[in-house]
């Protein structure tokens, strides 16, 4: 599993997407989905430009993990869980499923303010513990495109006459 590392990179410089797009003539729209992890793939040109920019190697641009992690979301909200689909090399697929609490939290009966979604681990799976440790072990950006992927999941479910576009979305994990 690649991981993108360039928000960090950018935060460490006190760098704004904005200003290396401005730097650069990279499209801040590249530039976020290498943040956020969604790109597809990087050209060369736009990989050197970055590394010149930013005076680091390819590498610095990535973390590697020696496996692949989805994660969907099954059921409705406040009925649900999230399955996780872990692929190593050389191994089978495995399967984890975190129980999910979703709780809406309304200024008013009619805006939606807050998402809050908590994540459990189902307590009669004796491999839960070390499902936890790997989440934990990754780093925060890769633990951020989780989250993102999760409350998108839920954030489908929402009428959009009731949550405006700043409504604060919230992910706990098991350990928070």
């Amino acid at each position: 599993m690649l991981i993108p590392n360039l928000s960090v990179l950018l935060a460490e410089r006190r760098l704004t997407l904005s200003k290396v797009s401005e730097d650069t003539r990279i499209s801040r729209t590249t530039l976020t989905a290498l943040t956020a992890g969604h790109a597809k793939g990087v050209q060369f040109d736009t990989l050197n430009t970055l590394c010149q920019y930013l005076n680091v190697a390819p590498g610095d641009l990535f973390l590697y993990r020696p496996f692949d992690l989805t994660a969907a979301s099954t059921g409705l909200p406040g009925h649900s869980a999230v399955t996780f689909a872990l692929r190593r090399a050389g191994r089978p697929e495995e399967t984890h499923a975190l129980v999910c609490d979703a709780e809406y939290l309304f200024s008013d009966a009619h805006t939606l303010d807050t998402l809050r979604v908590r994540l459990t681990s189902p307590k009669d799976d004796p491999r839960a513990t070390d499902f936890l440790a790997l989440l934990q072990s990754l780093p925060t950006p890769a633990l951020t495109a989780l989250e993102f992927d999760i409350l998108r999941a839920f954030d489908a479910h929402i009428d959009p006459a009731l949550a405006p576009r700043d409504y604060t979305p919230d992910l706990l994990w098991p350990w928070q």
